[in-house]
């Protein structure tokens, strides 16, 4: 179910496209949702790094298939640059690679063209509320890639972890957020944000979906 925001808290988009019809349909299935703010649009990477810069989205509706410069490789320099940005791609394209590259550039959120309406809203209350967002054959094909890949991780005996980085680790891999976290334990966002960096620092990990693997590896959480 999508939460809604109040009629004053807008979340500002910005849709990178490069068929003009396609942003305009993408337009039409927003318009009815009073809390959604299209800022603007852009037709290539270029475009979409300068609008970031002075429209300053908080949520980017990208896909993948870009000229010149892929989504994928545009999500990476736009998160780096802006690390408070989400980006969801809409698109056509449901392939374990291209899952696995787009969220370990950075992305937030996968939405195949052919999921309703709905899905699209609701990935975009969830990314903007610094959640995961991907479901059904998107989250199959995500993690079948990440347990085939030769990037997976391999079993790591004897890392010593405690009891609460633990509950944060099967929190994580759940997809709850860190403000979710803090409120499930009672602590801070700034412990759970530490929980996290050092469970990073033990495992050699370096994003969220490498901790959600290892869980899944080593029986933290079942899939």
């Amino acid at each position: 179910m999508v939460i809604k925001l109040d009629v004053m808290e807008k979340i500002k988009l910005l849709i990178v496209e490069d068929h003009e019809v396609v942003i305009k349909g993408i337009k039409t299935l927003l318009e009815p949702y009073e809390e959604l703010d299209v800022v603007g649009y852009a037709l290539d990477a270029d475009e979409a790094q300068r609008k970031v810069e002075y429209l300053m989205p908080e949520v980017i509706i990208m896909d993948i298939n870009l000229p010149e410069v892929s989504g994928i490789e545009l999500t990476k320099i736009l998160t780096e640059k802006y690390p408070h940005l989400k980006v969801v791609y809409y698109t056509s394209h449901v392939d374990e690679e291209l899952i696995t590259q787009g969220f370990e550039a950075g992305a937030h959120g996968y939405v195949p063209k052919n999921f309703s309406t709905d899905e699209l809203i609701e990935a975009i209350h969830m990314v903007y509320n610094g959640q995961k967002f991907m479901k059904g054959v998107v989250s199959e094909k995500f993690l079948s890639s990440y347990l085939k890949s030769e990037k997976e991780k391999k079993l790591k005996d004897n890392v010593p972890l405690s009891e609460r980085e633990l509950e944060v680790l099967k929190f994580l891999s759940q997809g709850m957020s860190n403000k979710q976290i803090a409120d499930k334990l009672f602590i801070s966002i700034r412990t759970v944000e530490t929980h996290k960096h050092n469970l990073m620092k033990k495992l050699n990990i370096f994003s969220t979906a490498e901790l959600v693997i290892y869980a899944i590896q080593n029986g933290i959480i079942k899939i």
